[in-house]
């Protein structure tokens, strides 16, 4: 079909103009229409059956949007609160859309990709891991986890790289960020790779830090999708993998995220290669997907993380069907993760359901507490100019962080939170009036019960514990239901 001649187009704006006018007065019970749209199915038409279009669909349940993304819709970020969807959509896809009795408006002006300079590529990520494991290599290990599907194919030699900190000392609890498996979502390596930045940066002279990295066992992926990362900040967009052979040719790839042994082709994704929601001619047929699974099964987590971008939101198991999942610590961590973050808290199966993801494969195959973070809001995009990172890492630092603190024992969630405040020496806590016991451990955090007793009064003590030298001092508090809360940690002294 042509494209929309001049006159069509000109009513569409007069129109798009007329209908800001009433939004904006309220007359309808959404979000006002956004300037320099189109709204009707029928105010565009598609210049040839593959191109495709940015639209902003609105849906009436999950159920429909859940139908598109089983059309192989490319669906870049949900708003379940107004219902909204921004997508984009070729001819076929934009017919189904209305057949489902949807809503749309499609912007004139079209997103345009564009990584700025703030934004590292494959060899300057690399580069800063091998940094980070020079300036600590006694508890800092560059480890190759897997190969990409261009090094397989002896294309390219990247290999997927995770940064290991454990300063040794027996077993500890896992905890695993991963970043990266949607190329375009370019945010998430950055933020990833801070993460570990901060924690390598500051072990020593900050005290949660120097806690967490003594008694866990850290695992940070940055770049699960690094051939086609490197296309990505160049401003492609590019959401799956490299392989050009199984996958498409016109839209390259398989998307990783759908491509793991859980639930595999049943929901959400697409068995046509061209598709951005392409799972694969198999589960795990992508190498960059085995190395994510041998390393998890080789270090199992209590708690794994894996980014995307974009929605504000975190979301765990079930995605791919709609039954609660069987543990109740995974609501409980997540909405506190949401609570942090102050990013909206759900089951992933809430925004539309899909099969044959990393979290639901952890959970179901490791009992992990497997999330799903989607970073930015609705209208950051995939390329958010990179002065948005400092924001999006003070959103996430104090959620990551509390992920670690609770790995040792993750049903902590449901006691009683306490907070610190002062300094060495003349240190406060406060707690719920609901207490029923605080305790204090130096250095590291003993079983629950055997630290030393706290004294509260009228919810608040004073925290004085003799230490030669200035080590962590990890504080909780028993609830009157007898389940110990979460950590907090300063310095002795």
């Amino acid at each position: 079909m042509k494209s929309t001649s001049r006159i069509a187009l000109h009513a569409a704006l007069l129109l798009s103009t007329f209908t800001v006018a009433l939004a904006g007065c309220g007359a309808t019970g959404r979000l006002p229409v956004a300037r320099e749209t189109m709204r009707g199915f029928s105010a565009v038409t598609f210049s040839s059956s593959t191109e495709g279009r940015e639209a902003i669909l609105f849906y009436k349940d999950r159920d429909r949007l859940t139908k598109l993304a089983s059309a192989g819709v490319d669906i870049w970020s949900v708003d379940i609160a107004q219902r909204r969807a921004k997508v984009k959509l070729n001819e076929s896809q934009a017919k189904l859309a209305e057949q489902l009795g949807m809503e749309v408006e499609w912007p004139i002006r079209q997103t345009v990709l564009r990584a700025d300079k703030g934004y590292r590529d494959y060899d300057q990520i690399v580069s800063r891991m091998k940094e980070l494991q020079a300036k600590h290599p006694e508890f800092v290990q560059m480890v190759d986890i897997g190969d990409s599907w261009e090094k397989t194919q002896g294309i390219a030699e990247r290999e997927i790289w995770a940064l290991h900190l454990n300063t040794g000392g027996g077993e500890k609890p896992n905890v695993t960020i991963a970043g990266c498996h949607h190329a375009r979502e370019i945010v998430t390596p950055e933020i990833t790779l801070k993460m570990a930045e901060d924690l390598i940066d500051s072990y020593g002279q900050d005290a949660e830090v120097t806690g967490l990295v003594d008694t866990r066992d850290l695992w940070i992926i940055p770049l699960v999708n690094p051939d086609a990362h490197i296309h990505a900040v160049k401003g492609v967009d590019r959401r799956k993998n490299a392989n050009n052979l199984t996958g498409g040719k016109r839209r390259i790839g398989v998307d990783l995220n759908r491509n793991y042994d859980i639930a595999w082709g049943t929901v959400g994704d697409s068995g046509n290669p061209e598709a951005d929601t392409f799972r694969g001619a198999k589960p795990f047929s992508e190498p960059e997907t085995q190395a994510i699974r041998d390393q998890l099964l080789r270090h199992k987590p209590v708690v794994y993380l894996t980014f995307h971008s974009y929605a504000n939101s975190v979301m765990w198991p079930w995605d791919h069907q709609s039954a609660p999942p069987p543990d109740p610590r995974l609501a409980q961590l997540g909405s506190q993760l949401g609570a942090l973050s102050g990013y909206k808290a759900y089951q992933g199966a809430k925004m539309y359901l899909n099969s044959g993801d990393d979290v639901d494969w952890a959970f179901a195959k490791l009992g992990s507490l497997a999330y799903t973070v989607e970073i930015g809001g609705w209208n950051d995009g995939f390329m958010p100019p990179s002065s948005r990172l400092p924001k999006f890492w003070n959103e996430n630092r104090p959620m990551m962080l509390h992920a670690m603190k609770v790995a040792d024992n993750p049903g902590q969630t449901f006691g009683p939170p306490v907070q610190l405040q002062g300094q060495r020496g003349a240190i406060t806590m406060t707690a719920a009036p609901d207490v029923r016991r605080a305790e204090a451990f130096l250095g590291r955090p003993g079983r629950p019960g055997s630290g030393k007793a706290v004294t509260l009064k009228a919810g608040q003590a004073r925290l004085e514990m003799a230490s030669e030298s200035r080590q962590p001092l990890w504080v909780h508090a028993q609830g009157r239901n007898g389940i110990w809360g979460p950590w907090q940690i300063t310095w002795s002294r």
